[in-house]
């Protein structure tokens, strides 16, 4: 710790990216990642939380024209140049480094109110510091699904900044359905989160005959409104909502509007990495390939108000 009190290393202005699972924030993230001042958690990190020294090999990264070359990415597909590149450095959500450091409820709490102890204000702030020193970054970058946990965040880094990814909630449920991680988790069956999905919603889900579709539509709508509800503990300036559909359509622009707000400069990596990718397509259209007539008219039933206030028309 004297180490890194030497060093001057202080976590300013940390940067999260929250949303439902499967609304579009893996993209987001992916490009946010590769600027050259953030640091982050990587798949060493989510695989070994306890030895925050591995954040050193994700330097390799960042050097001058091998980086490029060697940055890590979630294995998606199938070939060998995939299976190669998923165990190379890249960022993760890591929730394995943040139940260690602030228990189990980070990862299965709605953690409605909650703020955290000092003890765990004091860990995952050092773990944090040791991460970015290691990296040789300035800032700390996270992505965080499902509840918001802006309340909780907040009180750990008061002057952190929140990016809100929302996304149809048609093409959210439709996408939920079709991941391994949701039937293996039982999210068929039950609710995902613990202790906040209000009374209301579960009936709507019962009244369904406990459809899987209804279970994750009340999800989506209990998700969204709680990032409204806690948002307004934070100054407005920290608190910014990116719809899905407006960043594929343009995600340049989107991102450059990002950078703005969270007050990161232009970056030639990140432009570099959306060059690579391509025209990035926007995937809501698979909804109505993936589910069936009724299922989209509940879907819109349980989730029209909350959809409208965050611009969707049905």
């Amino acid at each position: 710790m004297l180490y890194f009190r030497k060093l001057g290393i202080e976590i300013e202005k940390p940067i999260f990216v929250i949303g439902m699972p499967r609304s579009g924030t893996t993209i987001l993230s992916e490009a946010m990642s590769v600027h050259e001042d953030v640091g982050w958690f990587s798949n060493y990190m989510n695989e070994l939380p306890y030895i925050p020294e591995l954040s050193i090999l994700a330097r390799i990264i960042s050097m001058p024209g091998i980086g490029w070359y060697l940055r890590g990415k979630k294995r998606q597909s199938k070939g060998f140049g995939s299976f190669i590149r998923s165990y190379l450095p890249y960022s993760v959500e890591a929730y394995p480094v943040w139940t260690r450091y602030c228990g189990d409820k980070f990862l299965w709490d709605y953690m409605i109110n909650q703020v955290a102890n000092d003890t765990e204000k004091r860990r995952i702030r050092t773990v944090i510091k040791k991460v970015i020193a290691l990296q040789g970054k300035q800032r700390f970058f996270a992505k965080l699904t499902g509840p918001p946990r802006i309340c909780y965040l907040n009180s750990i880094f008061p002057d952190a900044y929140f990016v809100h990814v929302l996304r149809d909630p048609r093409a959210t449920v439709s996408s939920l359905l079709k991941v391994s991680f949701w039937e293996k988790g039982a999210g068929m069956q039950r609710p995902w989160w613990r202790n906040g999905l209000c009374q209301g919603y579960v009936e709507e889900w019962i009244n369904s005959g406990r459809s899987p579709v209804a279970l994750a539509a009340v999800q989506w709508k209990q998700v969204v409104e709680l990032a409204w509800q806690e948002s307004k503990i934070v100054d407005s300036s920290r608190y910014i909502e990116l719809r899905y559909e407006d960043f594929v359509r343009t995600p340049r622009g989107a991102l450059q509007e990002i950078f703005n707000k969270v007050e990161l400069p232009h970056s030639q990596s990140v432009q570099r990495y959306i060059n690579s990718i391509g025209k990035v397509q926007n995937m809501n259209f698979k909804y109505r390939q993936n589910l069936t007539r009724s299922d989209i008219l509940l879907i819109e039933k349980i989730t029209l108000n909350t959809a409208r206030k965050a611009g969707y028309i049905f």
